[in-house]
């Protein structure tokens, strides 16, 4: 493994950029997986029965990874000359129109200033500048660097230059391309360049005619405050066209990604006829990537824990992951309760919802803020879900290991042991959630009624006297404890429904506000 992703690091082994095959990162993780086993194995108590068992899960979970990667390989399509290219992140298309924006912007907040905060003198501006021009990569902020008013209109005229230069380089493209919608795409730029520069030249004039400096400062901010913020509409249409290359914003690496699983979960759709195949697919491989993002999210809190604070792109990324875990474990619902048909919508669905926060994130504009914890309390609905699935866990492992299995008497006794530390972690949250002031009274409720109702029939069936274990069919041994587990699940499954049904809210509130806000 190491040497092939050696190979594929140093251009060796040649590989099929038209297909998301994505070969060297899929060998780092089984090498990670392969390490995480070989360390176990050297463990000193590694002969023991437990750690073995252990061992033999996780090897069987690895040959399952396997599996379904080869799978997944399999039933990618066959690649076509006119497949449509992911966004590489060259975003040297928008660089014109960057500058343009920018020196619009900055031009209308100058002017905007009040009097007390007038302008630099150009000398002063030039030495603001000069850092950037050697290379820094600080740049002054809109309204930083300001020349008089008297010379708004020189700066207007170095806009119209590199209009112009835009200008001519799309009609040479027009002339080179013979593809008839990307001669219709460089048409409507052009016409927009067009459009932009009689406007900048009807300022121009107005400006030149004017010497009053009050005048000139309405003159800019009233005129070209429309013009400002169409500019970076455009310049955030272009980003978002580009790959996250062309995004400033650290959300944009996460959302690229996502979109481009639901890209490739369309394409599995479209090569097999299989329906289960395409709900387990889209299962397996949704929940690895849920837990992945989980991780990551983890260690931007625990950094945040430790050291009391995270910059702007690890706090962008953690509002990301925020907002789409709940829509993602909807999918993953939708696989498990619902047909084909739903599947296919809820990840068109997603595509829609994740570029609609693309566009959010690679705007101009300031994004609403992700869902903040702390303040507004516990999510009772989370961590009451979170608490369950370990519940579940422990139901699970009692199942398998003393009832569905039990060749004897002692499975009794093991599996009344299993109860009695189910009943431990009862105990032990009912605990918590009291120390707690009983904010989630719901969770109470539910273990006291439910759960230890449950909990303490099975336990009193396992302690009669007269009962033979041995002689019991299967399906006598886990009828008890099957009721326990189904009221389980289907708490869990109310759970997250409602977990879901909050996430996406938020998510609408969210755009709701980016839509007043731009408007």
């Amino acid at each position: 493994l190491l040497k092939r992703i050696k190979d594929i690091r140093k251009g060796d082994v040649q590989i099929d950029t038209e297909q998301n095959i994505k070969q060297e990162q899929m060998l780092s993780e089984f090498r990670m997986e392969i390490m995480t086993i070989l360390l176990k194995l050297v463990d000193r108590d590694a002969t023991s029965i437990d750690k073995l068992k252990e061992i033999s899960q996780d090897l069987l979970r690895f040959k399952m990874t396997i599996s379904n990667e080869v799978m997944r390989m399999l039933m990618l399509p066959q690649a076509t000359s006119g497949k449509k290219q992911q966004p590489t992140g060259d975003c040297s298309e928008c660089d014109a129109l960057k500058d343009i924006s920018f020196k619009i912007e900055n031009l209308v907040a100058c002017a905007d200033k009040e009097e007390g905060e007038d302008a630099q003198e150009p000398e002063a501006d030039a030495e603001a500048a000069a850092p950037a021009e050697d290379g820094s990569s600080d740049k002054a902020a809109p309204g930083e660097v300001c020349m008089p008013p008297a010379m708004y209109a020189m700066d207007l005229i170095s806009v119209n230059e590199l209009i112009d230069t835009e200008i001519r380089d799309l009609y040479n493209n027009i002339v080179t391309k013979t593809d008839e919608e990307e001669r219709q795409k460089l048409f409507k730029k052009l016409d927009d360049f067009k459009s932009l520069r009689e406007t900048i030249d009807d300022m121009i004039t107005k400006l030149m005619s004017q010497t009053d400096e009050e005048k000139l400062k309405k003159l800019v901010t009233r005129s070209l405050g429309r013009v400002n913020t169409e500019l970076k509409t455009k310049l955030s249409d272009c980003q978002a066209q580009c790959g996250p290359g062309g995004c400033e914003s650290c959300a944009a690496d996460v959302l690229y990604d996502a979109i481009a699983k639901m890209n490739d979960y369309k394409t599995f759709f479209n090569n097999t006829d299989d329906e289960e195949a395409k709900k387990e697919f889209v299962r397996t491989d949704m929940i690895k990537y849920i837990n992945d993002n989980n991780n990551e999210a983890r260690e931007i809190l625990i950094k945040k824990a430790t050291e009391g604070a995270i910059d702007e792109c690890e706090q962008e990324k953690s509002d990301i992951y925020k907002m789409t875990k709940a829509p993602m474990w909807m999918l993953v619902n939708t696989t498990i309760f619902s047909g084909v048909d739903e599947l296919e919508v809820m990840v068109d669905a997603m595509i829609t919802q994740l570029e609609e926060l693309l566009k959010q994130y690679c705007g101009s504009d300031e994004v609403a803020p992700g869902p903040v914890d702390g303040d507004d309390g516990p999510n009772c609905e989370w961590e009451e879900y979170e608490q369950t699935k370990e519940y579940l866990i422990k139901v699970d492992e009692i199942i398998q290991e003393s009832l569905f299995k039990a060749k004897d008497d002692s499975a009794q006794m093991t599996a009344l042991l299993g109860f009695v530390d189910i009943q431990g972690l009862y105990d032990k949250r009912v605990k918590k959630l009291f120390e707690d002031e009983l904010v989630c009274p719901d969770e109470v409720k539910m273990i006291k009624k439910e759960y230890m109702s449950q909990l303490n029939k099975c336990m009193a069936e396992f302690m009669n006297g007269k009962l033979k274990f041995s002689e019991m069919s299967r399906l006598q041994r886990i009828s008890c404890t099957k009721e326990l587990r189904n009221a389980m699940e289907s708490r869990m499954g109310k759970l997250l429904q409602a977990e879901l049904e909050k996430s996406l809210n938020e998510i609408e509130v969210a755009s709701e506000a980016n839509a007043i806000k731009s408007a």
